[in-house]
């Protein structure tokens, strides 16, 4: 009777299905988490670089203008709302020294993030004399949904997706900001 019932084989699939199935269903939820993950890290880089791309194609702007472009950056995330959006805009003139220094700033916050003629620093690539940037920096928070929150600490809950982008002005010599 022992080695009939070690001979017998059958019900071996429902063992390895057993043994195998929390594991595929594990890679399975990851893989969910990071496909959502990534898609706002794509919609973030997008939002920052049209935003900076609308308001580099301007000869001026005022506050109004720049508010709408939180419409814009939330217009990209749809179907999705983002969360804690944080979009600041800044107007960067370079001198012929090459020294970049704020002309103007904007954040949705309602204050103004830099003050007018700090330094900031440029990509090199982009650094030349006597130019004007827009300068757009975009940040959210992506919620993760957290399928197995036993195996994963809590400070994993929340991500911060930042992205910065800087486009030259393409009309005239720089873009002003009429009461910014």
């Amino acid at each position: 009777m022992l080695r009939r019932l070690r001979d017998d084989r059958s019900g071996i699939g429902g063992v390895e299905f057993a043994l195998l199935a929390p594991m595929l269903i594990v890679i399975y939820l990851m893989a969910f988490e990071l496909t959502l993950a990534f898609n706002t890290s794509k919609r973030a880089t997008m939002a920052a670089s049209t935003v900076a791309d609308i308001v580099s194609r301007t000869d001026s702007v005022v506050k109004a203008d720049l508010t709408d472009m939180v419409d814009v950056a939330d217009a990209i995330f749809a179907p999705y709302s983002p969360n804690n959006l944080s979009l600041k805009i800044t107007g960067v003139k370079v001198d012929s020294a090459k020294a970049a220094k704020v002309a103007w700033s904007w954040s949705n916050s309602g204050t103004a993030p830099y003050a007018v003629g700090t330094a900031v620093s440029i990509p090199s690539d982009m650094l030349a004399a006597d130019i004007f940037l827009i300068r757009t920096e975009l940040s959210v928070s992506h919620e993760l949904l957290m399928f197995l929150p036993s195996m994963s600490g809590q400070e994993l809950k929340s991500l911060t997706i930042s992205r910065e982008f800087f486009f030259r002005q393409r009309i005239n010599d720089e873009v002003k900001c009429g009461d910014c």
